[in-house]
């Protein structure tokens, strides 16, 4: 069995904003690479289970929304709760454009 390397993250700013939505309002998105992204939850949704699936709307900047299916691999507690999402299933096309957004903001 081979390990594979991370994969790299970069966080949104507001020149290059990333809008994650999941059924509710209050999540903001932390960071993101082509695997996955992590993600701060609203208080009032704390206590997701681990393995949840979930599904998301992802808006990168200059970019047209899409929706994502993932599955929560871990929770943090950093003054409120952070989800760490593992993108399941997600369309090259998609990995793509999450691959460009993370190049362009490591530049």
């Amino acid at each position: 069995m081979t390990a594979r390397a991370p994969a790299r993250r970069v966080r949104p700013t507001a020149k290059e904003p990333i809008a994650i939505r999941l059924s509710s309002d209050g999540f903001e998105t932390r960071d993101i690479s082509e695997t996955g992204a992590g993600i701060f939850v609203p208080l009032h949704l704390e206590g997701c289970n681990l393995r949840s699936p979930i599904n998301l709307v992802i808006k990168l900047a200059e970019s047209e929304p899409f929706r994502a299916k993932g599955r929560i691999v871990h929770r943090t507690k950093w003054g409120r709760e952070f989800l760490g999402v593992e993108f399941m299933n997600l369309p090259q096309t998609y990995v793509q454009l999450i691959a460009r957004y993370v190049e362009r903001r490591r530049a």
